[in-house]
């Protein structure tokens, strides 16, 4: 067996998500999914594409119709409107397989990525794969999770290669502003460094926040840096588009354009042509869905957190500025592991959440609760 994958494990959200979906009425708090369906004039571009027989191979990096439409929206909407090229934008099975292809394409072993933490498990999960190292820098509650820079500076040294960048941030609802990546990019000119972008839930904003995309802000800067700004799009989160499979990669770097193409050709040929002809639709057509969709989650997330902060065993301090998750803490008043708490809420509510270190095996349950001071930890809930 491969050494890299067998160090890696499954996430424990899958073992929640099994146990949970043995119950009859199950409330799910625990996974990164919308809870809308795709809308409609999506599903009616893939019956099209259908009737069309879009049905053959598309060329690996995309298909023109969407790449096109790509290409527009990252100038319209993120400030990116530099690109060479079509040829600057390239396809992926989703996000994840975006940021797959992406870290893979760059990465060598013993290289060092700094990233946030906490973050997304599966995004560690790649890097590893790649052989690289990563170096955990805390997002700080007093900086409503952003990064204090001087951690930044410090981290730096002979072998760092990446910055990763998740904003709006999961899973604590996080918004980095633009002070902050002007930072970032000064950074990673300063050190010749790679910046990697997630920006999966660029549409899932509140409270008149704005989201910056790091590329955009560096549309000014020497073109060396441009160069090594990728930035990982997805249509899962903003069109509720999940089990299609179709994210993005931007970035204006040949070499790194011409590779990546070989990632994506090697693992997966190219992504489904009707579900291209689908995302294509969800760019160009009527966007009043994204904003709805936006404003049912800020709905949701003033109750949640309002209820939260109502019980007994979870609090939290911090309103989520973006994305659709409510990083809770576990109280003293709760005596058990996380892992502990969450079979508690299934068996007792048939309701389940996310603990923090979701990456791990679940841990046997422990004794019944009882009152005791452990060091509070987190707890992730979807609203």
């Amino acid at each position: 067996m491969n050494n890299q994958i067998k160090n890696v494990v499954f996430s424990g959200i899958v073992t929640v998500r099994d146990k949970l979906l043995a119950a009859k009425n199950p409330i799910r708090l625990e996974s990164g999914e919308p809870s809308f369906d795709t809308p409609q004039h999506i599903k009616d571009a893939m019956t099209k594409a259908l009737q069309d027989n879009h049905t053959h191979y598309a060329p690996s990096t995309g298909i023109k119709p969407l790449r096109e439409a790509i290409k527009n929206k990252v100038a319209r909407e993120n400030g990116i409107d530099y690109l060479n090229g079509l040829n600057d934008i390239c396809v992926t099975s989703g996000g994840m397989h975006a940021i797959y292809c992406t870290l893979q394409t760059i990465l060598n072993p013993g290289d060092e990525v700094i990233m946030q933490q906490p973050n997304w498990t599966a995004t560690e999960w790649i890097m590893l794969l790649s052989g690289a190292k990563i170096k955990h820098i805390p997002l700080r509650p007093e900086l409503e999770y952003r990064w204090d820079m001087d951690d930044i500076r410090k981290a730096v040294n002979g072998k760092t290669k990446v910055i990763f960048v998740n904003t709006p941030h999961n899973p604590t609802g996080a918004v980095f502003t633009k002070d902050d990546l002007e930072e970032i990019l000064d950074l990673a000119e300063k050190h010749d460094l790679y910046v990697v972008s997630d920006e999966a839930y660029e549409h899932i904003i509140y409270d008149g926040e704005k989201h910056y995309s790091i590329a955009g802000l560096a549309k000014n800067r020497p073109q060396k840096l441009r160069d090594k700004i990728i930035t990982c799009f997805t249509f899962s989160k903003s069109y509720a588009m999940t089990g299609w499979r179709v994210g993005y990669t931007v970035c204006t770097s040949k070499e790194f354009n011409e590779n990546i193409a070989k990632m994506v050709l090697y693992s997966i040929n190219g992504v489904s042509t009707p579900s291209q002809y689908a995302a294509a639709a969800a760019l160009n057509g009527p966007q009043d869905n994204v904003a709805r969709m936006r404003d049912i989650y800020k709905q949701r997330r003033d109750l949640l957190f309002e209820g939260v902060n109502s019980t007994e065993y979870l609090s939290c301090e911090f309103l989520p500025k973006g994305a659709f998750y409510l990083y809770a803490q576990i109280t003293p008043a709760w005596s058990g592991s996380e892992w502990d708490l969450v079979n508690y809420l299934i068996e007792t509510y048939e309701m389940a959440l996310s603990p923090a270190k979701s990456s791990m095996t679940p841990n046997r349950p422990s004794a019944s609760p009882t009152p005791a001071t452990p060091k509070p930890s987190p707890a992730q809930l979807q609203l």
